[in-house]
């Protein structure tokens, strides 16, 4: 449902409308008389209701234990439940989506398309140089994830990473990710270039163009050139049955979205699934968009109080003109992410809550122009000139900045474990990052910047006492 600043109730248009349940013999060809103004705000307004073509739809439940209703419907190919979310995908008629949608256990219903990408100077300006060089810490205690178009397996600076490769048919085969080694599973470079930014080695360049966190272990899902909210959220359920397994991951990046003036909604599948990491203490960090300089473009998925937005700036540390803004603040726009928080907590426990769930700003900012990063040779995105290094390459975006501030979210969970001997949860990783992160430019606006450009040296600091930020002391910048 699409949520809004003055509180909400999922059912209560449904209720009101006159729609019935799942135990009221619903025919599942279509919906008797249904009053599909009913429904506004539990189907994606990308699905048509009244056409009989087939139409890829992600069902989001109240739990995984509604996900059986799909089985008292005639679906042209079955189904996919999710291991671990509450998600299922199916080939859907618009009388289907209709009739799931006024079911008992159905949250949401949404229509799977494909999402962007957000296309040695980023580790000098964060302070992760005197981290890495001074403070001896490389994320060595951390496993970092990325969601992405893959990751070249065979390039020096990343040979130790996962490669997991998209290879499934989600109706009709069981295995949608494989193992695929030290191949190549990226078509076009920008999960290779994502993944060296956050954890590659530098073997390539002796250390010059190493990551923000060289020493973390790095899980890479690859969905292609083509990543849908199908894959994505495919990933993150993978992701968490793998943790349910023995796996332990603390951060999961994520380069890409789509930017809207929207409300956020918290009954997306993807939404769904990064309140599930949330949960079991996997931070999500998001890329902002490159939809900027207008505000209202904040990437969808980076409004979500859960996650950390992340901004893009020039080495000066201005912000790009390309890095996507949220809402300003004179428009009324929620700031406060604890109040968000725990409004989205009492909506997910009760259907229902009465003030914001969605965050309007960003997080952070970090460099994102024209970064130097990992690329295989032949990659698309290849843009070094004829005399460079072809294992490197320059790319600008808010993709670029996101494993940056990733990097830096890595560093800090290193320094508490190695100095503490566990790790922090994903909201004092969150609070910390942005407590420390500084005010260093008088243009910067919450919209913009959030609360500030991140500063590494500061928040391993605070990691190192034992002295984690709450969100008391979170100070955004001046609007």
């Amino acid at each position: 449902m699409t949520a809004n600043d003055s509180g909400f109730d999922r059912r209560s248009v449904l209720k009101a409308g006159g729609a019935v349940g799942l135990g009221a013999t619903l025919p599942f060809s279509g919906v008797a008389g249904a009053d599909t103004d009913g429904l506004a705000g539990l189907v994606d307004d990308r699905l048509e209701l009244a056409s009989d073509v087939l139409q890829e739809g992600l069902v989001v439940f109240e739990s995984r234990a509604a996900i059986p209703l799909l089985d008292d419907f005639d679906l042209a190919e079955g189904y996919l439940a999710f291991d671990v979310l509450p998600v299922a995908y199916a080939l859907l008629t618009g009388p289907q989506i209709e009739a799931l949608a006024a079911s008992d256990g159905v949250r949401y219903v949404e229509a799977n398309r494909e999402l962007e990408y957000h296309n040695a100077d980023a580790r000098a300006a964060t302070g992760v140089d005197t981290v890495q060089n001074v403070d001896g810490y490389r994320g060595d205690s951390v496993n970092a994830v990325v969601i992405d178009s893959g990751v070249d397996g065979d390039h020096p600076d990343l040979e130790g990473a996962t490669n997991y490769q998209w290879v499934g048919n989600p109706l009709g085969s069981p295995t949608l990710w494989a193992g695929v080694g030290s191949l190549d599973s990226d078509e076009i470079g920008h999960g290779t270039h994502v993944s060296g930014t956050l954890a590659g080695d530098g073997t390539q360049s002796d250390g010059t163009d190493r990551g923000m966190a060289p020493g973390a272990s790095l899980t890479v899902y690859s969905a292609s050139a083509g990543l849908s909210i199908l894959k994505a959220a495919a990933a993150y359920d993978d992701m968490l049955a793998n943790q349910r397994n023995g796996a332990n991951y603390h951060l999961v990046t994520n380069s890409f979205g789509a930017s809207g003036g929207g409300e956020y909604n918290p009954d997306g599948a993807l939404q769904t699934a990064t309140w599930e990491a949330f949960q079991a203490d996997v931070l999500p960090v998001f890329s902002a968009g490159n939809s900027g300089p207008d505000t209202r473009t904040l990437n969808d998925f980076a409004k979500a109080p859960h996650v950390l937005a992340v901004a893009a700036t020039d080495d000066e540390r201005a912000v790009t003109d390309f890095s996507s803004r949220g809402r300003a603040a004179d428009s009324g726009a929620n700031y406060d992410r604890q109040t968000a928080l725990s409004n989205l907590r009492t909506y997910y426990e009760s259907g229902s809550a009465d003030g914001p769930v969605g965050l309007y700003r960003n997080g952070v900012g970090a460099p994102g122009n024209m970064i130097d990063s990992t690329m295989s040779p032949l990659d698309p995105l290849q843009l070094t000139n004829a005399d460079s290094d072809p294992w490197y390459a320059r790319i600008s975006g808010t993709s670029m900045s996101c494993p940056v501030v990733s990097g830096v979210v890595a560093l800090v969970a290193d320094a508490y474990y190695q100095t503490h001997g566990s790790h922090p949860s994903a909201i004092d990783l969150l609070n910390t990052v942005e407590a420390t992160a500084t005010e260093a430019r008088t243009a910067y606006t919450p919209a913009s910047m959030g609360a500030g450009f991140v500063d590494a040296p500061t928040a391993v600091d605070r990691a190192e006492a034992d002295s984690l930020a709450t969100f008391d002391d979170v100070t955004l910048t001046d609007p």
